[in-house]
């Protein structure tokens, strides 16, 4: 007892020399700014002026150690934790109230005449400047938090015309003399562009449009861009933006885009041409009370709601209402975990309309003057491996992409201002990196890439039969020659998590595989024939991989084995990949890659989508159906086209397409999405309903009474989903009725309807326990069979869990 009460004496001895220690320390600092300077009366002659008392800052004769100092404090301030300087020259405001005006006291003294001794200053509160506004980034959230309000302070102490002029007017007095500046006038160049780059950083809070003229209070980028544009600042960055392929301004070539790209920071591009800023936040809500030609099915129903009660309803409308409010709590999606922040923030902000008009011209300027020549030389520096700031890739990207996004939306935008990121090795480096990023599960750094990659693949489309055409040519005959490209899209839609991954990654993906997608079956109409080389991985016979593993073995016989392979030998058959994106490969035995051309076929690259993983992840879009638009053709796609309505049958999935049917969304592709889901609930109920085909196709029950119950009411009353052709209820109805499938019928189509209505109309058994299945002959059993394209599962993984009616019904 008695040592832990010494312990805990020497403990608090110890916290009290410490708060000493910093309680001295902070006097010190406190001293070395009150030597800065103070506010005096103007020493003058007019009466008037002495009479209004008026002030104005005096330097001290020592303010530059006063400032050296302070430079030293903050210095040995960032060894330790908590940056405890940083917070003191906040909380007394001494950027605001000593440095900006020494800084503009002197500059403008030094603009005048060259004063070695102004110079020393001016570049002591340059070095202060950037120390005091550097990005909070890379801390803690409780350390950003805690200096957030403090740069904000800044920002506004920054968004003035006379510290702007003076930032600006010396900048451009030093680079004007060329490569006559000594290192030290370069530094300073380079510090008051860091200084701008920073304060354009910082970001404002974010304000909803209706707060009206609270919005003015609090948010100043608009404000720091006016100021920056009535001072021709924006017309010095983008002069040397396009002029930064020369050598002298090579290490502003970073700063330029991080100014370029925060100017532009959270600015829709509708924004600057189409939308007027009040429909940038609308969303479906805006839309719900419009009415669907489903709402209207008449009849009178009675509904079980699960807990023994009978409700009475008198519309399709109210049969689904109740499932819908319960399966949104159900299906609902999953939070993804805190993920820090973004690269790229796409929250929307509100800009004042002086802000819109001075931003359209910046980027008219920077489109017809810049852009090729700035982005070439970015994308050339990050090739070489010149520039390794942490984000410098992931900007660039979304850079690149944001202005061609502007020459899309602006048909008086020439494409050819924009054709730089439209070239053969700087797209090939775009979609490197979007496979790196894909590989490093880097999800952040790969929305950036997946926007570029979709403004470019849009631009080239609208290239084609122009003046452009052959550049298009070239590069999409590339992409679509690249089988590692194609499959890059493939691994987009299944590496979707909803605990690691956003659903506006979600979207992104969605409208970039359909962008995509419908863009290589344009190319692929105008071509007699496409093909593709890709890596495929070969088993090697035993008796060849011994002896390409004894060394004895001569040159020659190796030679003739390589040959073989490449040559598609037909004793090396194709390994399937089926390690689950991101995995590690696993070794196997005899198995190798190699190079191999194909004609590439549309229908059987589409079917490399047709996955379990892909329907998951675009699940996640159907609640709210917000992008609907983007996700039904890839879900038409698997189920109709691919004829994969099975990989729907899971307990998740089926409660996601029941929402579908919640009339307060309303949204494009609503009558076909609805067509699509019905179509789907009806092959699940015939599947339901037999054993066999459930254990085989591993449906999944709803496990709600109340759901089924609404379902097959709605089938029942409804007409939704007999227009699509049936996949799996075709075979059951043919087998039940122990006809012939090899015999033609004229009337075939008629009787399957009135079959699957006669089917849906049969009640099941009180006990819950599905339908057994009926028998049937060898030549049904092998003509359902015939109908597998065994070729499907060739080059692009074919599909997963192919149904085998042989060992179905044989078992």
């Amino acid at each position: 007892m008695l040592d832990q009460e010494e312990f805990t004496h020497t403990q608090e001895e110890e916290d009290a020399i410490i708060s000493q220690e910093i309680a001295r320390y902070r006097n010190i600092v406190l001293s070395a700014c009150s030597s800065l300077g103070n506010m005096q009366p103007v020493d003058s002659d007019d009466s008037e002026t002495r009479a209004e008392n008026k002030m104005h800052y005096v330097p001290s004769p020592d303010c530059l150690a006063s400032l050296k100092d302070i430079k030293r404090y903050i210095q040995m301030d960032e060894q330790g934790e908590g940056k405890l300087v940083l917070q003191w020259l906040g909380e007394w405001q001494v950027l605001e109230k000593d440095i900006i005006p020494i800084f503009t006291i002197y500059a403008r003294r030094l603009i005048k005449c060259s004063d070695d001794l102004a110079l020393k200053k001016v570049v002591s509160c340059i070095e202060l400047f950037v120390f005091l506004t550097w990005s909070m980034d890379s801390e803690t959230e409780e350390v950003k938090m805690q200096f957030i309000r403090i740069l904000r302070s800044y920002k506004r102490a920054f968004a003035k015309d006379d510290v702007i002029f003076c930032l600006l007017a010396v900048a451009v007095m030093y680079t004007k003399r060329g490569n006559a500046l000594t290192d030290r006038e370069w530094m300073m160049v380079k510090g008051i562009m860091y200084i701008f780059r920073n304060i354009l950083a910082i970001p404002d809070p974010l304000v909803a449009p209706a707060a009206g003229s609270l919005a003015a209070q609090v948010e100043v980028h608009d404000k720091l861009i006016a100021v920056l544009d009535k001072q021709l600042a924006i017309d010095f960055f983008l002069t040397l933006a396009s002029s930064t392929d020369q050598k002298r301004f090579k290490d502003l070539r970073p700063t330029l885009l991080d100014i370029v790209y925060f100017l532009f920071y959270r600015v829709p591009v509708a924004a600057l041409f189409s939308q007027h800023q009040s429909m940038w936040f609308k969303d479906s809500e805006t839309h719900r009370d419009k009415s669907s030609r489903h709402n209207n099915f008449g009849g009178v129903f009675a509904v079980s709601t699960g807990e023994g009660t009978i409700m009475p309803v008198f519309s399709a409308r109210e049969v689904l209402r109740p499932f819908a409010n319960l399966f949104k709590r159900r299906a609902k999606v999953q939070t993804p975990k805190e993920q820090g922040q973004t690269v790229v923030d796409q929250q929307w902000r509100s800009v004042d309309q002086g802000a819109v008009d001075v931003l359209r011209r910046i980027a008219a300027v920077f489109i017809e003057s810049c852009y090729n020549p700035f982005i070439t030389v970015l994308f050339e520096d990050s090739r070489s491996g010149t520039t390794i700031v942490d984000d410098f890739m992931p900007r660039l990207l979304y850079v690149a992409a944001y202005f061609v996004d502007i020459s899309l939306a602006n048909p008086a935008i020439d494409l050819g201002c924009t054709c730089a990121v439209v070239q053969t090795h700087i797209f090939g480096l775009v979609m490197r990196h979007a496979s790196s990023y894909v590989e490093l599960r880097e999800w952040g750094r790969l929305e950036p890439a997946m926007y570029c990659i979709q403004q470019v693949l849009l631009s080239l489309t609208k290239m084609r039969a122009t003046s452009l055409d052959s550049l298009c040519e070239n590069v999409l005959s590339n992409l679509f020659y690249d089988g590692d490209a194609l499959d890059l899209f493939v691994q987009l839609c299944r590496v979707y998590k909803p605990t690691k991954t956003t659903r506006a990654f979600l979207v992104q993906v969605a409208r970039l595989t359909e962008t995509f997608l419908s863009t290589l079956a344009s190319y692929a109409q105008s071509k007699a024939g496409l093909v593709v080389r890709k890596r495929v991985k070969k088993r090697v016979p035993k008796d060849s991989a011994d002896a390409e593993a004894d060394v004895d073995d001569d040159a020659d016989h190796k030679q003739e084995q390589g040959d073989n392979d490449i040559n598609d030998n037909a004793e090396a058959m194709e390994v399937e990949d089926d390690n689950d994106i991101g995995d590690e490969p696993k070794e196997a035995e005899g198995v190798e890659e190699v190079l191999v051309e194909r004609e590439l076929s549309i229908d059987r690259y589409s079917s490399a989508f047709a996955v379990g993983d892909v329907i998951k992840s675009y699940s996640h879009l159907l609640a709210p159906p917000i992008s609907i638009e983007y996700v039904y053709p890839m879900l038409h796609r698997i189920a109709v086209i691919c004829q994969r309505p099975q990989l729907f049958f899971k307990k998740q999935i089926m409660l996601r397409l029941l929402l579908l049917f919640d009339d307060q969304y309303t949204y494009s592709c609503r009558s076909e999405m609805i067509e699509l889901a019905a179509w789907i609930f009806r092959q699940y109920v015939t599947v339901i309903g037999s054993p066999a085909l459930t254990a085989h196709y591993r449906a999944e029950s709803l496990d709600n009474r109340m759901a089924m119950e609404c379902m097959l009411t709605f089938l029942k009353i409804s007409g939704a989903g007999k227009s699509i052709d049936p996949v799996i209820t075709k075979h059951l109805i043919k087998l039940q009725a122990g006809e012939d499938p090899n015999v033609d019928d004229e009337d075939d189509d008629d009787d399957d309807d009135k079959t699957n209505s006669a089917n849906e109309s049969k009640e099941r058994p009180a006990d819950g326990n599905a339908l057994k299945p009926t028998s049937i002959s060898t030549t049904a059993i092998n003509a359902i069979s015939a109908e597998i394209n065994d070729d499907d599962l060739d080059f692009y993984g074919g599909y997963e869990e192919d149904f085998d009616f042989d060992s179905v019904f044989n078992s």
